[in-house]
């Protein structure tokens, strides 16, 4: 009975750790129901915070708030006659103060999950069982290699693909036409929940 309590508890362990590295869940910033909109003249924007979060990447949302960065989905409307770029010719305000959105790298390298330390498994290695006295079976051999590896392919993946998608919604300096609406992902660095605005630059 010890011996299957103990196979149990390194089972239970085992399991545990092995659900470390977590896969990344996509936001489509186009699916969202915003909460809070600034409908300027020339330009409307709605927007919502914590979409991390609320979409299941609790992993890269604590990240998220250790390095006080927000992650925003935006939908932004030209109501002008012209083409608008942000960062050229229009931009971010909170209040009267322009904000400065991070570049789609720099937020994957402060959010992504770490893959080198899914290596700390592999001291799994010598962990061994015995069963009813026939011998030390060397089980760390498999079970360390095994989670370290799933981990690590998780969690590169899921950077992977986090990454991805803020390419595939990266708004900075694209040409918005005249009565167009595109969907974005923007990330601030040391910024509240303010409100958000967007203005043409004078």
């Amino acid at each position: 009975m010890r011996k299957f309590i103990s196979f149990t508890v390194v089972l239970i362990c085992i399991i545990i750790m092995s659900g470390c590295a977590k896969r990344y869940y996509t936001l489509n910033p186009t699916s969202i129901a915003y909460s809070a909109s600034n409908n300027m003249e020339d330009i409307s924007l709605s927007y919502r915070y914590d979409v991390l979060n609320e979409k299941g990447n609790y992993k890269i949302s604590k990240k998220e708030k250790k390095n006080n960065i927000k992650l925003v989905a935006v939908k932004i409307t030209n109501n002008t006659d012209k083409v608008i770029s942000i960062g050229n010719n229009a931009a971010f305000y909170s209040g009267n103060s322009i904000i400065y959105p991070m570049d789609a790298m720099s937020i994957k390298n402060k959010l992504k999950q770490s893959v080198p330390s899914h290596l700390l498994y592999l001291l799994l290695t010598p962990l061994t069982f015995t069963f009813n006295d026939s011998g030390a079976i060397p089980v760390g051999l498999i079970v360390g290699p095994a989670i370290s590896g799933g981990n690590m392919l998780m969690a590169g993946n899921a950077n992977k693909r986090f990454y991805e998608e803020l390419l595939r919604y990266d708004i900075m300096s694209i040409d918005i036409r005249a009565g167009e609406t595109v969907y974005g992902l923007v990330g601030f660095q040391s910024f509240s929940y303010d409100p958000l605005t967007i203005k043409l630059l004078k």
